[in-house]
């Protein structure tokens, strides 16, 4: 019996010290004695924590929890966005030297532009341009050399927009360098004359033909920068051996994904082919449809576009089931699957006496609740953030956790501590007793 008791304590023991098998050192940069951190996440370390983000834990230095708030991170960039601005035609005519004249008016409600573009579907081109804006009364020189041009016989460039500051003018004058082109035919005319042993004579000769330097079209444009909605980033984690199988009778492919790490999202799928299109059902333990998306790539040459990867509601547990819907297709030659994760950060406070913090995962654990959310956020507005980064890991890896379920306290487990810890403080009592009656 006493044999029994102290396996148990033991066990117990080494069940809620399972936490301090892996940690991070947590480095951060010098600064003063109080600081906003932010540590990124980044998949491995969660991995290697148990795969559950709501485990985690910061002690300082003395082994105290350091109170922290967990969000997604998001993107902020920045995109480029042109605007027409509608305009009219009203004067088109060829001036001395072979050149070209042409007039524009800005409709009433348009923005100023700063950008034009002479649409023209003529190949192998230079022409050298001119703006010119009406302003008080007067044409003025918005832009003097602007250039476009079109080099397909040799390498495949073109550039038939120019950018130039228009101020406040609302009417414009193009010139354009030249209005025809000169055109040399690729085949050549030979005339060679004879007489009755030898030729006497050869003369070559090259046709020169005019073509004119036709124009579709002439926009003007309002081209700026904005700040793009801010999205959520995710991190890929390789489903690494997945299990493939072939359904014939359904036309399918069957994929089965066991996740190292929660919450799974979505779903990125790379493989051998390069043009190609399937519908693709992802479900939770075949059971759940999580989501239905068709992924598709083109790589052609000049030419390359795909979508191999789409979100789903968030999953906290169990395995994935990815189907592919072959149809008369050969089945896809599947090189990886990834799944998606939030890429998260933790921000929390750090004073100089609590370093070196660390990282570490309580097996088991809820997401704890310190009370210190509101006061981070708001110093998170007020205050310069410093970057922390993670160091090695220390220790061996955790297993990954399952999901925490609220039917089993947490306090239970404190009492069943404390009764073992009783018991066998009761049974090495009574063993000490038995050897002093029996001497």
């Amino acid at each position: 019996m006493r044999t029994f008791f102290c396996l148990l304590f033991s066990g117990l023991l080494t069940l809620a010290a399972r936490g301090a098998l892996c940690e991070y050192e947590i480095d951060v940069p010098a600064g003063e004695a109080s600081a906003l951190l932010s540590l990124e996440l980044p998949a491995e370390a969660l991995i290697s924590l148990g795969g559950r983000p709501e485990c985690l834990r910061i002690l300082d230095r003395h082994g105290k929890a350091v109170p922290w708030v967990r969000e997604q991170i998001m993107s902020s960039a920045t995109v480029h966005v042109q605007d027409e601005c509608g305009s009219a035609g009203t004067l088109v005519r060829e001036i001395g030297q072979g050149g070209l004249e042409l007039h524009f008016e800005l409709d009433e409600k348009s923005a100023q532009p700063n950008a034009l573009s002479i649409e023209t579907s003529v190949r192998n081109f230079e022409q050298t341009v001119e703006i010119l804006g009406w302003e008080n009364g007067t044409w003025n020189s918005l832009l003097e050399d602007g250039f476009i041009f079109d080099s397909s016989r040799i390498l495949q460039l073109r550039n038939v927009d120019l950018t130039f500051d228009s101020r406040k003018c609302r009417k414009f004058k193009v010139l354009i360098s030249q209005a025809a082109l000169e055109r040399q035919a690729e085949l050549r005319s030979v005339r060679q004359t004879w007489n009755k042993d030898e030729a006497v004579e050869m003369v070559s000769a090259t046709e020169i033909r005019t073509q004119a330097f036709k124009i579709d079209r002439l926009r003007f444009w309002r081209r700026y920068d904005r700040q793009a909605e801010d999205k959520p980033c995710w991190l890929t984690v390789d489903g690494k051996e997945f299990s493939m199988q072939s359904v014939p009778d359904q036309k399918q492919t069957s994929v089965e994904l066991s996740p190292s790490c929660f919450p799974v999202c979505g779903i990125r799928i790379e493989c051998a082919e390069a043009n190609f299109s399937r519908k693709v059902r992802v479900l939770q333990q075949k059971k759940q449809l999580l989501a239905e998306e068709r992924i598709w790539a083109i790589d052609l040459p000049g030419y390359r576009k795909n979508h191999l990867q789409f979100l789903f509601a968030p999953q906290n547990a169990g395995a994935l089931q990815v189907l592919f819907q072959d149809d008369d297709n050969p089945p896809l030659k599947l090189q990886k699957i990834q799944y998606l994760i939030p890429a998260y950060r933790l921000l929390f406070f750090a004073e100089v006496e609590q370093l070196p913090c660390r990282l570490t995962a309580e097996p088991d654990g809820a997401e704890p609740h310190y009370g210190s959310t509101e006061l981070i956020r708001e110093a998170l507005q007020k205050t310069t953030v410093q970057k922390a980064t993670l160091l090695e890991r220390k220790g061996d890896p955790i297993p990954l956790q399952a999901a925490v379920k609220n039917s089993f306290p947490r306090w239970i487990l404190y009492v069943v501590l404390c009764l073992a810890a009783g018991t066998l403080a009761w049974a090495l009592a009574a063993a000490a007793r038995k050897n002093s009656t029996d001497t």
